[in-house]
């Protein structure tokens, strides 16, 4: 390996690998702004990866890189020590990673895994989501209460925003007009408008400690995960009130994953928001909603792989990919057939993952 001297924050090349490469000198080992780093020369751009999923391995200091089309692990990116969160720009240009150990949002192209610059947060950062415009990247700074926005032109933190106790996720639906911010702590989901000054628009209370969350593309209804339920609650944003929860009994406590830690974690609007799916962490299984009537209706259950804690969509909905903590993977699934197609080993404590359609080089 050779050295390069490398600045975070306009380097046009920081880490190259191959993707049988399993060592490398992970960000959180050294200063952000300059830094001399060991570089492999190592997963070098392929133009002709059309379909990627990045998956965030929490328990570990690497983003796993799938190619869909041929389903496996074609390279390893170094990026820091508990990656937390994902969002892609609108071009599909940039993939956004929040890094917990070096409090920073590193930005990669996604046509050639290199990672080009690195912007410093205000606190610990957590789930983050970009707005459809491209301007903005918000993140959840769970140790301080707030959101930090990151102007992505000029790469820097442009406003904090309070939030309440132990902010966790940040959701924006494409076409949306609002960049919608949980707080663990105090039950309840902000709603931002980022077009005018990110001014406060209003604030939605839930019943249960608020965790994951999802909006419909027309801003009509909010859902989240709460802690306890196994299942959902949603709430109506016209009138900015809960509606109802929705629960499903739990499995027999032998078919109950070991690893879960809550009932339910991630959920997802299928493309299209005819479905809702709903991660059944402590029952290794997708939860799958009809929410076209009154009233969402349950459908069915998808087994997946031990303890999937989250889960995110192809673009054309054809497909669900679930994040098995318990088990170091992701699950492929059919949305059609509502089948699960092949699980793929991936890094440790896999949780937040992303589709991305990178442009041609």
């Amino acid at each position: 390996m050779q050295a390069f001297p490398v600045n975070l924050n306009d380097a046009a090349s920081l880490t190259r690998r191959h993707a049988n490469m399993k060592s490398f000198v992970p960000l959180s080992a050294v200063p952000l702004l300059t830094v001399l780093i060991l570089v492999p020369a190592g997963l070098a751009a392929d133009s002709t990866v059309a379909r990627k999923l990045y998956v965030a391995n929490t328990a570990g200091d690497t983003l796993s890189v799938v190619d869909l089309d041929r389903q496996e692990v074609v390279g390893e990116i170094p990026i820091g020590k508990h990656p937390h969160g994902l969002a892609l720009s609108p071009d599909q240009r940039r993939l956004y990673c929040s890094v917990e150990s070096a409090q920073a949002i590193i930005f990669l192209d996604a046509s050639t895994d290199q990672i080009v610059a690195s912007v410093p947060t205000t606190g610990v950062p957590n789930q983050l989501a970009a707005t459809p415009d491209g301007h903005w990247v918000y993140v959840a700074i769970n140790d301080k209460g707030t959101a930090d926005i990151i102007d992505v032109r000029q790469k820097k933190v442009a406003k904090t925003l309070d939030i309440g106790s132990r902010p966790q996720n940040c959701y924006c639906p494409p076409g949306a007009r609002h960049m919608y911010v949980t707080s663990i702590g105090d039950r309840l989901v902000r709603q931002f408008d980022f077009a005018h000054d990110h001014v406060l628009k209003q604030t939605v209370r839930f019943d249960g400690t608020v965790r994951p969350l999802c909006v419909t593309r027309d801003e009509k209804w909010l859902f989240v995960a709460l802690e306890g339920l196994h299942g959902f609650a949603w709430a109506d944003l016209t009138s900015g009130k809960q509606i109802g929860r929705m629960e499903q009994p739990l499995p027999p406590p032998e078919k109950r994953s070991k690893f879960a830690y809550m009932n339910t974690h991630g959920l997802e609007l299928r493309p299209g928001d005819r479905e809702l799916w709903v991660s059944s962490f402590i029952g290794n299984g997708l939860m799958v909603y009809d929410i076209t009537g009154e009233a969402p209706r349950y459908v069915t259950t998808v087994s997946v792989g031990d303890a999937p804690n989250w889960l995110t969509f192809s673009p054309d909905g054809k497909h669900a990919y679930s994040a098995n903590a318990g088990a170091n993977s992701i699950t492929i699934v059919n949305c059609e057939t509502r089948t699960a197609l092949k699980e793929i080993k991936v890094g440790p404590v896999p949780k937040r993952l992303l589709e991305v359609h990178p442009p041609r080089l």
